[in-house]
Formats: C-alpha cells, structure tokens, sequence
C-alpha cells in the first residue's frame, strides 16, 4: 500500500503534535521518582530486565495528538526500564526509559560485573525527592 502526499503530510503533522505534546507532559512531570522497581532473570548468562515505573504523560500526548482516539494504555504504567546484557568482564546497560528528550536508541553503559551494573541502575531509580520548601 503506498500512501499519498497529502497522508504524508497528515501523519507527519500528528507526529510533530504528538512530539511536543509529549515534552510538555514529560516536562510537567518532572521530577519523576518510580515508586520501586523490579528485576527478572531472562537467561543464561548475563540476560536481565529491570521494569519501573514510567514518567506519567506519554499517554496523555499521545490522545492529545489524536483527538477521538482510544488506547487502553494508562500514563505512569510499568515500563522496561534498563536492559541488561553482555558477559562477565563486558556487561551492558541500556537505557530504555520513555524521555522524549532522549530518543532510543541510546549509547550502551559498560560495567565489568552486574552488580556493578545494578548498583548503577539502583543509583538512577532509588532517588529521594526532595522536600519543597
């Protein structure tokens, strides 16, 4: 199916709503602390998923951009936050929480051992917020 200019031209529009919809709601929403995370065993070898919760708004900018439309998807749901992959000695961490700031993909963080890849993960997600005056 091929589409047409003016599809094209459609969609590309909603796109760009939808972009700086979901900066505005992701901004609005900061800071963002998850309130815990999990970790699950994927494999052999070095093959773990840390899932957190995800910054509220991703929804919102999605049905802002979409007027009428319906999703069953709920802002501030359960995400893959960090991925962790890789051998003993080359342990790799990727980053995949929703931040339309930074777009995925992104550049790997490489650690000699996963536990110093999850004390690393622990540091970004076990974040007080601070107390407003």
């Amino acid at each position: 199916m091929s589409l047409t200019l003016e599809q094209k031209a459609d969609y590309a529009a909603q796109r760009a709503r939808e972009e700086v919809a979901e900066k505005h709601y992701f901004d609005e929403a900061q800071p963002h602390f998850p309130r815990g995370f999990s970790v699950s065993y994927r494999g052999e070898g070095c093959h773990w998923d840390i899932s957190a919760e995800q910054c509220p708004g991703k929804t919102s900018a999605w049905l802002f951009a979409n007027p009428g439309g319906q999703t069953t998807a709920r802002d501030g749901g359960s995400e893959r936050a960090f991925r962790i992959r890789g051998e003993p000695g080359n342990v790799v961490v990727l980053d995949e929480r929703w931040d339309p700031h930074r777009p995925l993909p992104r550049e790997a963080t490489i650690f000699k051992t996963v536990a110093m890849a999850m004390m690393w993960i622990v540091e970004e997600l076990m974040q007080i917020p601070a107390e407003k005056p």
